[in-house]
């Protein structure tokens, strides 16, 4: 998935996302009793004659923890309300884009959301999701799947009205035999041009396009089997 660069709110947002969010309250409370301890402990372990260095250090040192004790404790509650908003909006949208009105859910989707739901989508098929985040050095690669010994790459392409074309596909093929991949995936809300299309039938490593129209049905057929 090609995205723009991410700043570093973003960036701590997201790393807050991924954490369960009861990974989040426990944090907060471990986090709040050892503050708590360590301001019992910092006055009768430095003791000093007022006026030091020493003795301002220790004052420096006693308001950081006192402050700390409450904001460390909130960081991690804040991280465990941003994991379950996460996984709500995520299940959401699953349930959405499975629904009847799944296209216009789809198209709806931001590029983030969407990558989501094409792990969850992998997730509910059985495999083993493991993030990876694309970039030029890696070809792109969002998703790792594994089912069994065999692992897939999976790409995400957010594209609404581009066509994913072949350089897109033959970049994470590469990726793919480079490390021993099994196969790929390439997911996109859009299309995909024919020449991706005939690179695909032409190419021996196992490799699955996946529509925007094919990725709703699926969603579909795994949620409303017939």
């Amino acid at each position: 998935m090609a995205r723009g660069r991410i700043n570093p709110l973003e960036w701590l947002v997201d790393c807050m996302a991924r954490w369960p969010w009861w990974a989040g309250v426990l944090a907060a409370l471990a986090s709040g009793l050892l503050l708590q301890a360590l301001t019992a402990l910092i006055p009768g372990g430095l003791e000093t004659a007022p006026g030091t260095p020493w003795s301002a250090f220790r004052a420096t040192a006693m308001e950081l923890v006192r402050a700390l004790q409450y904001l460390v404790p909130v960081f991690f509650l804040i991280a465990a309300a941003v994991s379950a908003w996460h996984n709500f909006r995520q299940r959401r949208n699953y349930a959405m884009v499975a629904g009847e009105r799944g296209h216009a859910a789809l198209e709806l989707l931001s590029w983030r959301e969407f990558e989501n739901l094409v792990g969850e989508f992998f997730r509910r098929k059985g495999f083993r999701v493991e993030q990876r985040g694309g970039d030029a050095a890696d070809g792109g690669v969002d998703w790792v799947a594994s089912i069994g010994e065999d692992r897939y790459l999976v790409q995400c392409k957010h594209w609404r009205m581009q066509r994913v074309g072949v350089k897109v596909v033959r970049e994470i093929c590469g990726v793919a035999a480079a490390e021993g991949a099994a196969g790929v995936f390439v997911v996109t809300s859009g299309t995909f041009t024919e020449e991706a299309r005939r690179f695909v039938d032409e190419n021996r490593v196992d490799i699955e396009l996946i529509s925007g129209s094919q990725l709703r049905q699926m969603i579909r057929g795994l949620e409303h089997p017939s």
